[in-house]
């Protein structure tokens, strides 16, 4: 993904996180290692977490242009809301604006939806096994 879609990813998955108004140690560590993977710094990172504390309305500014890494995208953002054990209502109503903005609907929303929690349940049992 380009730099500028790797940031709205970033601030759209820290919205995520905090929409229900708790920031687990599982969705803080999904959030860390893709900032550390693009190449976000502590300061900056800290200074989105802070921006979406107040405002949540980043993530509906989430622009990909690729079909493809939207659908991708989509799907780590379910992943990454799922990862705690479950979805709140507060997570799923974002993560369908969230999908309005990225064009997702219908079929392809239930599909990226399904794929994005199996995706995080494995990921979990890993973590279990560890």
């Amino acid at each position: 993904m380009a730099a500028m879609e790797d940031l709205d990813l970033l601030k759209a998955a820290i919205a995520v996180a905090l929409a229900d108004g708790r920031l687990r140690r599982s969705e803080k560590g999904v959030i860390q290692g893709l900032a550390a993977r693009i190449g976000v710094g502590s300061a900056s990172y800290e200074a989105m977490l802070e921006a979406a504390e107040h405002d949540d309305s980043i993530a509906d500014n989430i622009l990909i242009r690729s079909k493809e890494k939207a659908r991708t995208a989509f799907e780590l953002l379910v992943a990454q809301a799922r990862i705690d054990g479950d979805i709140s209502d507060q997570e799923r109503d974002l993560l369908v604006r969230v999908a309005a903005a990225l064009s997702i609907t219908g079929q392809d929303f239930e599909t990226l939806y399904l794929s994005g929690m199996k995706r995080a349940d494995e990921l979990r049992e890993v973590r279990k096994g560890l």
